[in-house]
């Protein structure tokens, strides 16, 4: 301190006081930072202390940092109706700053550092701390010696956790420094996923080529049927029609007659017409395979269902003398044949070529998976065989054991043949119609003859119609597939055959031509699975990239693997102090409050025995006794309040000395202060011993040591004069 004045007017009194130079000369002279003040009473020795304290805005302060009578007492000088104050002080920091507290009367306090801007007493108390104590109540003071127990705890808790905090700071950037064995992992992570993309690619294009020459195949095959379709279709319109000119015109009918007749007749044929198209898809289906054809004429009741199928028309069922009878046998043939067909489909699940190319296909996706996934190489170290190579010689092993695709035949069969009880009665009701009309509308049978062939020439022409439509569509598509613009090329089967027989070289695979809609089917599912394979590998280089620049554009690492760990274990051990200090805050509460009840585990009377000793730690393991001696102070007894001390001295809690108990007090109060720095004013301290008063200087010369401290004074009643001694 270098400079202290003050004038004090209490307006009741009508008295003004000023500072005593015999105690603040002595103290402004000395290069000493602690102080003791002794005087008689009225000296102004606590005014001292209060003044010093108002001016640091010690009223601000929490209860829980000052004394509630001491608030109480500086707070009065805020009242501007009982006094008038004004005061100028200065006081040296421990950091060659200056911290400079001024009033002038009438007016507010201000605080300066270095005579800079005024700060508030938030920003004060940031930095400053305050301790002002009048250490009277010996009681008293050794329940706070307990109770700082909590505020110990909680200062530890705090003080870990922003401990923790650093180092969780420390630790983030463990994440924004480069990883050099990260980036180059990354880097060739990025060229696999390149290569193999290239490699999908180059399939993927390869499986494109083969569907379009084998789409260009099938529209060829497929425009030699409509083709073949088409002169067949020709020759009967010119058939129908030679027949149909051969008949007159019924006369003497309406109109409205002729064109009911004429509906009907037009059903007929078109039953008639559908009956024979799923029928001859039957036959065709049949006839597609060696295997179910010998199925079927090696036997003669298959044989015998088999032409009753073929040979009999819808209209001979129906027009038969017992149709319901003849219908029945022409079902239960066809419901026989389906049965034969699908049983012999069955039976090849069981044979050896069908088990060993649907294992075996399986097995080549499970690998395709391992491979797609980059984890077949696990294959290769439980089998000391290549993935591409054992791949490649399943597909040889899938080739051998080749099987057909009767998924469309058992599909026919099972739901395409449903409709065909529905014709029946179809075509009856339609006849039964017809035959009603006859007798009403028409005069023999001559004229049923005419509607009946005009209703099949309709039928005729409107088939060549559809037929000649999908010709030249189709004749169309091959042209645009083929990048041929002469459409006469496409006009005879010879000349389609020799361009199947080009396409086919192209494709060089009789397999896949060979089973035609298969292989583009399957072709087709490849062509999917290559590009989501290569799509997700497209996306995961997208993401090792985006990884690599975000890796790559860190900075070097400060620490090394070592140092990282090491930091990460200590910041463990932080995180286990929190939680414990976390969970000590809620049983020292219980102990302060009383419920001792609580205290049964295991885990807690043995932190109550370590809490004792801390306490008696604080008060450095010593008790003053009565006669003035000290003893050995081992653990306090939170539950029972009784201190044990060596030689099995159990000693109560209200029997201890009243100058130990405020020193041990005051002695962990300032040990403890938080800020950088620290004015401690303690009053009164007159029922302390010179050995507990010792004590307590220790501390504060602690705090001088540490650079902390700005001023500590302390008073004591003397009635031989004035005396101060410096410290």
């Amino acid at each position: 301190m270098n400079n202290l004045k003050y004038n004090l007017e209490i307006i009741g009194e009508k008295t003004n006081y000023t500072p005593h130079k015999e105690i603040l000369d002595p103290i402004i002279n000395s290069d000493k930072k602690i102080f003791e003040i002794t005087a008689d009473n009225s000296y102004g020795k606590t005014f001292i202390l209060n003044l010093i304290a108002y001016a640091l805005n010690a009223e601000k302060l929490d209860r829980d940092r000052i004394l509630p009578s001491i608030k109480e007492s500086i707070s009065r000088y805020d009242d501007q109706d009982a006094y008038n104050l004004d005061y100028t002080i200065d006081l040296d920091l421990p950091d060659n700053k200056k911290l400079t507290l001024t009033k002038e009367k009438g007016r507010g306090k201000l605080v300066q550092i270095d005579n800079g801007a005024p700060i508030s007493h938030n920003m004060l108390h940031k930095d400053l701390s305050i301790i002002y104590d009048v250490p009277t109540n010996p009681s008293e003071r050794l329940n706070a010696v307990i109770k700082d127990l909590g505020v110990w705890n909680e200062n530890l808790m705090l003080k870990f956790n922003k401990i923790s905090r650093n180092l969780n700071d420390i630790i983030k950037e463990f994440d924004s420094v480069r990883n050099e064995e990260k980036i180059i992992s990354l880097r060739e992570k990025s060229l696999k996923y390149k290569n193999e993309i290239e490699l999908k690619e180059n399939k993927l294009n390869s499986k494109i080529i083969i569907l379009k020459e084998l789409n260009k195949l099938s529209n060829l095959r497929q425009l030699s049927s409509y083709l073949k379709i088409k002169f067949l279709s020709d020759t009967e319109v010119v058939k129908r029609t030679k027949a149909f000119k051969a008949l007159k015109k019924p006369i003497k009918i309406e109109k409205k007659d002729e064109l009911k007749i004429k509906q009907i007749a037009l059903g007929l044929t078109n039953v008639e017409r559908d009956f024979r198209m799923l029928i001859s898809k039957l036959i065709n289906f049949i006839n597609s395979d060696n295997e179910i054809v010998e199925l079927i004429t090696e036997n003669k009741t298959n044989a015998k269902h088999y032409d009753c199928i073929k040979e009999t028309e819808i209209k001979e069922i129906i027009l038969s003398d017992d149709y319901v009878v003849v219908q029945d046998k022409y079902i239960k043939s066809v419901e026989h044949i389906k049965n034969e067909v699908l049983m012999f489909i069955n039976e090849k699940k069981s044979d050896k070529s069908y088990v060993i190319n649907h294992s075996y296909t399986q097995f080549i996706t499970l690998l395709e998976n391992l491979i797609d996934n980059d984890i077949d190489y696990l294959l290769k170290t439980a089998t000391t065989v290549d993935s591409s190579v054992l791949k490649t010689q399943l597909e040889v092993i899938i080739k051998e054991h080749k099987i057909k695709d009767y998924d469309s035949i058992k599909k026919f069969f099972r739901d395409e043949l449903k409709p065909l009880k529905g014709l029946f009665a179809q075509y009856y009701r339609s006849h039964n119609a017809w035959v009603k009309e006859s007798k009403k509308k028409l005069v023999n049978d001559t004229d049923s003859e005419y509607y009946e062939l005009e209703a099949k020439l309709k039928e005729a022409k409107d088939k060549l119609k559809r037929v000649n439509s999908n010709v030249e569509i189709t004749r169309g598509v091959c042209a645009k597939e083929l990048n041929i613009d002469d459409l006469s090329k496409f006009d005879s089967l010879d000349k389609i055959s020799n361009l199947e027989y080009n396409v086919k070289e192209k494709i060089s695979n009789n397999d896949l031509s060979d089973n035609l809609s298969s292989s583009i089917s399957n072709t087709k599912k490849e062509i999917e699975k290559l590009e989501k394979t290569k799509k997700d590998l497209e996306i995961e280089k997208r993401i090792t990239d985006i990884t690599y620049d975000k890796e790559n554009a860190k900075n070097p690492s400060k620490y090394n693997d070592e140092q990282k760990n090491k930091i990460k274990t200590f910041s463990r051990i932080v995180r286990t102090i929190i939680t414990n200090t976390s969970n000590f805050k809620t049983l020292i509460s219980n102990i302060e409050n009383g419920d001792l009840s609580k205290f049964k585990k295991t885990e807690d009377i043995r932190f109550i025995e370590i809490a004792g000793k801390i306490i008696a730690y604080s008060m450095d393991n010593k008790l003053l006794r009565k006669d003035g001696e000290f003893v050995e102070l081992k653990f306090y007894d939170m539950v029972k309040q009784e201190f044990h001390c060596s030689d099995d001295l159990i000693i109560k809690k209200d029997d201890v000395s009243t100058g130990l108990a405020s020193a041990n007090y005051l002695k962990q109060r300032i040990e403890n202060v938080e800020g950088k720095y620290v004015v401690v004013l303690l009053d009164e301290i007159g029922n302390m011993a010179q050995n507990a008063l010792d004590k307590v200087i220790e501390s504060i010369k602690k705090l001088e040591t540490q650079n902390r401290l700005v001023l500590a004074v302390f008073t004591r009643p003397n009635s031989n004069g004035i005396k101060i001694i410096d410290y």
